[in-house]
């Protein structure tokens, strides 16, 4: 059922983490990669109920955390956050598609970033970045779009494969 189908989503997001952390690790761009997680969370926000949708932000927040060695609950925290705030908004966006997929989750990293700042201010912390790459967010949001663009005709195949056609018809009984 619905909790199989969101144990697949939270498989395949930590999967993209991994994948991009290992290129990342491969290649140096300075700390510019694209977000697989907040991605899948993006995707998932128009498509979920909201307790799948913050299962699979709070399962995919504490991959990334742990990988950024950040206190426990500050990505957690943050990618719910984003989750359920785009879940909100999402009944007034208007747009479909790939390019619009695409912005949304580019938009995604951006206020996921923001949200993270904003939390470890309130706790209190220092917050910098590790570069004036990754201050301006910009480089992040643009290759998560490409990323998002060229991901969304697969995880809509996937949405599709994994979620049982619903049929509706009347009975004359």
């Amino acid at each position: 059922g619905e909790s199989v189908r969101t144990a697949l989503w939270i498989v395949l997001g930590a999967l993209g983490v991994a994948v991009w952390s290992a290129v990342g690790a491969c290649c140096d761009w300075g700390h510019v990669m694209p977000d697989a997680a907040v991605m899948t969370v993006a995707f998932l926000a128009v498509r979920r109920n909201p307790l799948s949708l913050a299962a699979t932000a709070v399962a995919l927040g504490y991959v990334v955390g742990r990988q950024a060695l950040a206190p426990v609950g500050l990505h957690e925290s943050a990618m719910v956050l984003c989750a359920l705030g785009l879940q909100l908004v999402a009944g007034h966006l208007v747009g479909s598609g790939a390019v619009f997929f695409a912005a949304v989750a580019a938009g995604s990293v951006v206020a996921y970033h923001v949200l993270l700042a904003v939390l470890l201010w309130l706790g209190g912390a220092a917050v910098g970045f590790s570069s004036l790459a990754t201050s301006l967010l910009l480089p992040s949001a643009a290759v998560t779009f490409l990323l998002a663009l060229v991901s969304h005709p697969v995880m809509l195949r996937l949405e599709q494969v994994v979620t049982p056609a619903r049929r509706e018809e009347l009975s004359w009984r």
